[in-house]
């Protein structure tokens, strides 16, 4: 037998992480058409911001900076959330001289990848950081500046539990993206520690500190495709997971693009715009949006949806019920997988028809709800009552 040899890992092909991810064929471009120029955005473009600065409506505005605190456990997470914001404050300075390390970009990027599943990812990938994801100016309007090359993106499984036993737009729903985006904080902050530390700079890009658009950041890390919901859809997660990344200039291997056939799949499948109670998302074609095609979301409609929806807190029935959330599939089941397109797709197919028969009904949803139905209303904590979320959905067409 061949002695095994120090730090083999971070030469050979074994699979890093808990998902065969260097099974997914990789590509030169994205999979969706990109002809370009992506044009950089401002970070006030974003539907929440401009949801808090009242561009929406004052209706609106009032009910954003009530959206997550009204409801008890979301408020527990939010006042949290405020502290870890202050990390940045704490940063390590980069070291003056840079640590002893192998030059080979591949080395490197494997044992960042390792690092980041020691520190709790359920997927990492790594990609150019393309200047236009950055934002081009702050919510207070200054300008933006990341001159960086490479993103390391981490993405982080939202509670399966959790979600298969809510509607998709129930109290928790927030609340389990907070839990998933506070795991991440810790990760990226670690990681770009670790570097400033082995004198390399790096600066984390995570919840409310974000200086780029994480939907292309992960799309150029080859963590996922662009999907009718709007959103990235990652074959072994769906599009149940947030992203946040940690951006630096040491030299890197790239993942490449991924392609798991997204694009025509999308195309043949309106279960998301079917189930979208905003009625937010295209049942149509493609269409060109600051020089790529996408199925473009109506954003205005998702976050009055998000803000005003009094059944719950916030909404992620897309991501609930798209086909491609296989909610038993652990890594485990993953292990016979060759990287067959039709082997998943088949799998997928499977799950859509799941869904279908139970009319978007799993037993989880009937009998596993383990929290309670509060809301907070001028002080005080009481079991709500209205029901306005099919008034919300009538104010908006369905999106051809």
């Amino acid at each position: 037998m061949e002695k095994l040899k120090y730090h083999d890992i971070l030469y050979n092909d074994d699979q890093l992480g808990p998902y065969p991810e260097h099974l997914v064929k990789r590509v030169d471009k994205p999979t969706n058409r990109t002809p370009g120029p992506v044009e950089r955005v401002s970070e006030r473009d974003s539907p929440f911001i401009k949801s808090f600065f009242g561009e929406f409506g004052e209706e609106i505005q009032t009910g954003f900076k009530r959206m997550t605190v009204r409801y008890p456990l979301g408020g527990a997470i939010a006042d949290i959330q405020w502290h870890i914001n202050k990390i940045k404050e704490s940063r390590a300075p980069v070291a003056a001289k840079k640590a002893p390390l192998p030059d080979d970009p591949r080395v490197l990027s494997r044992h960042l990848k390792s690092l980041g599943y020691f520190l709790g990812a359920d997927l990492m990938g790594i990609g150019r950081l393309p200047q236009s994801a950055v934002y081009s100016t702050n919510v207070r309007g200054n300008q933006v500046e990341a001159p960086y090359k490479y993103a390391i993106v981490f993405a982080a499984r939202k509670n399966e539990r959790t979600l298969s036993a809510s509607n998709g737009w129930d109290d928790i729903v927030d609340p389990v993206s907070f839990q998933t985006y506070q795991r991440l904080v810790t990760q990226t902050e670690v990681m770009a520690n670790y570097l400033r530390r082995l004198g390399h700079d790096a600066l984390p890009n995570n919840m409310n500190n974000y200086v780029a658009l994480m939907p292309q950041v992960i799309l150029d890390a080859g963590l996922g495709e662009v999907s009718r919901m709007g959103i990235i859809l990652n074959p072994f997660l769906g599009a149940n997971f947030k992203a946040a990344a940690v951006f630096t200039n040491l030299e890197l291997e790239v993942d490449g693009y991924a392609d798991f056939g997204l694009q025509e799949y999308c195309s043949n499948c309106t279960i998301c715009a079917e189930q979208c109670p905003a009625r937010a998302i295209t049942r149509g074609q493609q269409t060109l949006y600051n020089g790529y095609y996408t199925w473009k979301l109506n954003r205005e409609a998702c976050s009055e949806f998000d803000v005003l929806n009094k059944e719950g807190c916030v909404c992620g029935r897309c991501t609930k019920v798209c086909p491609w959330h296989r909610p038993d599939m652990e890594p485990r089941d993953w292990a016979e997988w060759d990287g067959s397109l039709e082997w998943l797709h088949n799998n997928v197919n499977e799950q859509r028809d799941r869904l279908v028969a139970s009319n978007f009904i799993g037993e989880d949803e009937l009998t596993k709800k383990w929290w309670f139905r509060l809301d907070e209303v001028d002080g005080e904590i009481i079991v709500p009552t209205t029901k306005n979320t099919h008034k919300i959905c009538r104010e908006y067409p369905i999106q051809e």
